[in-house]
């Protein structure tokens, strides 16, 4: 498991370095020393021009190490003071270690005026003004300063967290250092993988600062990668003895006049993930396009009485499937009418088993959200940003600027797994453990996506799996077929039936 930590994790893991024996001075020099390790390994540092950004706290004073370790590789280094002299007695420590060698320092208000240019015509640029206690918006003044970054010439790289970047959100309020390099120290950070910060962070290295191991990986973290490790953990090997009914019963509630395709690709993923059965439960008249596609589903046919309710014996058939199905996905191209409302409505009601609810079924669930307080069930829903707008009364901006915490809270508040759908897909357990995805690509944003997803979260529900492992489990799978897809296909050209065309491969990796 890689782990990543959030600020409070971090500072807590120092803590528990020094009462181990460590001491905070040792860790900020190995910090800056390390920065500047990573820059030797990829350039020739001497001569070149350095401008190292400081801040007032401790990520200052990683600044001023690197700064004395650049002067010492024979580069000509400038360091500016953006916020006044050092304010801890650490970073102060290392400010007056400057003292005597070529580091030239200068404060902010000194070269304000021409600091710009010379940012841009730097070779480097060492962002070290904000850390991961940093949260808000970074002050106007420094908007032009990090403008000169972005548009500078020379590499950037931030020290721990871009400058501006909100460690534990990811969220991004005001301006920020646009890094070529982030060298984090000790783990990863929340930021580094949620958007929109980890778009500024560009290559992100981990190196170590001098804290046991044995200490980084006791560190509890509310926040896990999604891994193929994560994934043989959940499917366990198959019994030789074993039967379908091992495997659960899946019902798939999808698909309308029109929409045929979403239920195919629900049915079918869910059949590639290894449901013991999937019964899809759909209109009469979109079964010859479904079953011409999914042949190895069973269907419950759907008819509706001139009144518009469900006919009497299609109710009879969907409780009697219902009262059967281990797990059960509702929603993908069911439409939004007032007869799939009415079965949202009839399949949640008194329900027992683990339920998907994806697509026009969180379009529905949207209308009367409190209805999830009332469901016995495990649910899982997988929005993406419109949808989880629609949910929760904010715009899609606030949405993808707050992912982790809109995931977070809405998960907890009603008690349900979420999978918020997009770059870094999040899957929020109601418990306040959350997983990030880092795998997929733009290739997958295509109608239909989703719908694998479901089917496939659906499959491993069924097969007994834990609705928050299943889900998380499910979402690496579905990112990393897509990106052997981009790489066989093109993102272009990629469509979402090819996603379940590479399960069969990786499954078979995963299994050895």
């Amino acid at each position: 498991m890689i782990k990543v930590l959030g600020a409070a994790q971090s500072r807590h893991l120092e803590e528990k370095a020094v009462q181990a024996g460590a001491k905070l001075l040792d860790l900020m020099e190995n910090a800056g020393s390390a920065a500047v390790r990573f820059l030797r390994k990829q350039y020739d540092l001497a001569q070149k021009r350095c401008v190292v950004l400081c801040g007032r706290g401790n990520n200052g004073g990683d600044g001023f190490v690197a700064a004395r370790r650049l002067s010492e590789c024979g580069a000509q280094v400038i360091v500016v003071l953006l916020d006044g002299l050092p304010a801890t007695d650490n970073a102060r420590h290392m400010y007056g270690l400057l003292d005597n060698t070529g580091v030239k320092v200068l404060r902010y208000e000194d070269a304000s005026a021409y600091l710009p240019s010379m940012i841009e015509s730097a070779d480097f640029i060492l962002d070290a003004v904000y850390g991961v206690g940093f949260h808000g918006s970074a002050p106007a003044f420094l908007e032009p300063v990090f403008r000169a970054v972005t548009d500078s010439r020379g590499v950037t790289l931030a020290l721990d967290v871009p400058s501006g970047v909100n460690c534990d959100t990811g969220a991004v309020e005001g301006p920020c250092v646009m890094a070529d390099y982030t060298v984090s120290f000790s783990t990863l950070k929340n930021g580094h993988l949620l958007q929109p910060a980890k778009g500024c962070c560009g290559q992100v290295v981990v190196v170590p600062i001098g804290i046991d191991l044995a200490l980084v990986n006791a560190q509890e973290s509310p926040l896990e990668v999604t891994d193929a490790d994560l994934v043989r953990r959940v499917m366990k090997p198959r019994n030789p003895e074993s039967n379908k009914g091992d495997y659960g019963r899946l019902l798939c509630l999808c698909g309308s006049e029109g929409m045929a395709g979403a239920a195919s690709l629900c049915v079918r993923a869910a059949l590639r993930g290894g449901a013991g059965l999937v019964n899809a439960v759909l209109p009469r008249s979109i079964y010859p396009i479904v079953a011409a596609s999914a042949q190895e589903a069973v269907y419950t046919l759907l008819d509706w009485a001139p009144s518009g309710a469900l006919a009497a014996d299609a109710q009879t058939a969907l409780a009697e499937a219902l009262a059967k199905a281990d797990a059960m996905v509702l929603g993908c191209g069911l439409g939004q009418s007032r007869e799939a409302s009415a079965l949202l409505r009839q399949c949640l009601m008194g329900a027992e088993k683990p339920i998907i609810i994806d697509a026009d079924g969180i379009n529905l669930l949207a209308r009367n959200i409190d209805i999830l307080k009332t469901v016995g069930a495990p649910l899982v829903l997988t929005p993406h940003p419109g949808e989880m707008a629609r949910l929760t009364g904010r715009s899609v901006k606030e949405i993808q600027l707050h992912r982790l915490e809109y995931a977070c809270s809405f998960a907890r508040d009603y008690n349900v797994v979420l999978v918020l759908k997009g770059a870094g897909t999040i899957v929020a357990s109601p418990s306040g453990h959350a997983w990030v995805n880092l795998t997929g690509n733009a290739g997958m944003a295509k109608g239909g996506s989703g719908d694998v997803l479901a089917g496939l979260i659906g499959a491993l529900l069924a097969q007994g799996c834990k609705p928050e492992e299943a889900a998380a489990a499910a979402v690496w799978l579905h990112g990393t077929a897509g990106d052997r897809c981009a790489g066989r296909l093109s993102q272009t050209a990629m469509l979402p039936g090819d996603l379940i065309a590479e399960l069969p491969g990786l499954f078979l990796e995963i299994g050895r």
